[in-house]
């Protein structure tokens, strides 16, 4: 009987003790986490298999606000490249600019807590990421290019020279757009959803701009034995760039363009075409050349007119994705 009752008590005793030791599942598995406030933090829960994959979904789970406000940039960045007709490359560009600032934001990303259910072995992980910190490099991306835009409408006041004046008009606006991007971040992280108001208009901005392109007048030029249509081509995509396409003798400008195709034949079943696109733009009262660019062609088709036409096709959408852009970067660059 004493024996009987010794075991009892040694099994109740053990019982206990195991139930002391076992982990407690941490408040923030299904609500916020009481050390990790949000208030002072950003957080990100991942559950899994492995405590590796669910470290990876907490990160994940963090960032992917992060990413959404890049989402939303690049439509902004879009509708204006779009309303502009200045399509891909500069949103390609911004965006993927955007993306790396945001990436560096997103690196500070921590694991803070690991957690396992002892019962059903699955892990579960908790990524915090310091608001103070993180709306502080925000607020220095902002105030950067608030004093960008700055430094360039000064520029473009202070200038007499059409030409000067869009460059600088153009950085200004891009800065802008761009600004919206950390604007949009630094409304989640700061916990007033305000960020820093913009002291630009990025619409009144695009606006301005399209009036200053619109004041220059381009003629252009390309060489008797170019390709057939290769000059309505040009004139299509410098009038889609915004500017005016001057037919008189007085242009501001003078882009001269040519296209020069190599028929490499055929070759395993597909006719090729490997060739050079290439632009210079004058200034014509004074006949300094503003800056040049080159940009290779190589199209194939089933057929020699087909692998021609492809090729005219490429060139059209390579001058009105990258013209404006192009002409607009020879603003900065020292006249030749």
């Amino acid at each position: 009987m004493k024996a009987t009752t010794l075991m009892t008590t040694l099994a109740i005793f053990s019982l206990i003790a195991g139930c002391a030791t076992a982990p407690a599942q941490p408040d923030w598995v299904n609500a916020s986490s009481s050390r990790y406030p949000d208030a002072q933090y950003l957080t990100g829960r991942g559950q899994a298999a492995t405590v590796d994959e669910a470290r990876d979904r907490a990160r994940a789970d963090l960032a992917k606000i992060f990413e959404v406000a890049i989402a939303v940039s690049s439509e902004d960045i879009q509708t204006y490249s779009t309303s502009n007709k200045v399509p891909g490359q500069y949103e390609a560009q911004a965006t993927r600019h955007i993306a790396t600032r945001t990436d560096q934001i997103v690196r500070g990303i921590q694991i803070a807590e690991l957690w396992q259910d002892p019962v059903t072995k699955t892990a579960y992980a908790l990524a915090v990421l310091p608001r103070l910190p993180a709306a502080t490099s925000l607020r220095q991306e902002i105030e950067r290019l608030d004093g960008a835009t700055r430094t360039y409408l000064d520029q473009a006041r202070a200038s007499d020279d059409l030409f000067i004046k869009i460059g600088a008009a153009s950085h200004a606006l891009d800065a802008q757009l761009e600004r919206q991007a950390y604007q949009k971040s630094l409304k989640i992280v700061d916990l007033t959803g305000r960020g820093v108001e913009p002291e630009w208009n990025s619409a009144k901005l695009a606006a301005d701009l399209a009036e200053l392109l619109k004041r220059v007048r381009v003629a252009t030029r390309v060489p008797p034995q170019a390709p057939p249509g290769f000059g309505e081509i040009v004139n299509g995509a410098v009038a889609a760039a915004g500017f005016m396409i001057e037919t008189g003798d007085k242009p501001d400008f003078v882009l001269d363009a040519d296209l020069t195709l190599q028929d490499l034949g055929l070759q395993e079943g597909w006719y090729w075409q490997r060739g050079t696109l290439e632009v210079r733009l004058t200034e014509a009262s004074t006949n300094r050349v503003r800056g040049g660019q080159r940009w290779p062609i190589k199209t194939s088709a089933r057929d020699k007119a087909s692998s021609q036409s492809r090729a005219l096709d490429e060139v059209d959408k390579l001058l009105k994705q990258d013209l404006r852009a192009t002409i607009v970067g020879f603003a900065s660059a020292k006249p030749q």
